[in-house]
Order: C-alpha cells, then structure tokens, then sequence
C-alpha cells in the first residue's frame, strides 16, 4: 500500500507543478510590453511636434490631426495620412515648398 502511495506522488507531483507553472502567467494575459508597443504606435502627434502649418502632400492644416511624420532636411513635417507622407517621400524637394513653415 505504502508502495502505491509513493509512486502516485512521484507521478502527480511534476504534473501537478507543470500545472500550477503554466497557470502562473496564462498565455491571454495582456502582456505590458505588447501594449506599449501598441500605445506608441496609435500614439497622437502635436502641432507642437512638426514644423508645417499644411500638410505638403495634400494641403490640410495640421491642425486638423496628425496621422503620421516624416524628417526631411532638417525639418519634421506631419501628414493628415500614411498615403500623404508615402507621396510626400516620392518627391519630397518638390513637396517640401507646399508646407508653410511655421
């Protein structure tokens, strides 16, 4: 009987550790750093933050929102959109003069 007894534990104890290891930290625990990332990413930009008044691509103020930015000769410049600043980067010489610097 003693013999029984001590090879059920010796068989539940590592089980039972797996168990209790894998249910510390479940896998659909939101993770801070994932969240961080995705905080940074979604992250709003200022008017503070860029040098234009206009976005160079298509011509609406920065004050309306600033999807994304771009650095280009010293400057920061920020976009209404990802497509403005994809099209403000083909020719960005050429943009540039459309921002209205503050």
């Amino acid at each position: 009987m003693k013999m029984i007894v001590q090879k059920r534990i010796r068989l539940l104890l590592p089980l039972t550790l797996a168990f209790i290891a894998c249910h510390q930290n479940p896998k659909n625990e939101i993770n801070p750093a994932i969240t961080n990332k995705t905080e940074t990413a979604k992250r709003k930009y200022t008017q503070a933050m860029v040098d234009n008044k206009k976005d160079p691509s298509c011509g609406m103020p920065v004050s309306a929102g600033i999807e994304d930015t771009a650095h280009y000769s010293g400057k920061i410049y920020g976009f209404c959109s990802s497509e403005c600043k994809q099209q403000f980067l083909k020719n960005p010489a050429e943009l540039a003069k459309n921002a209205e610097l503050k």
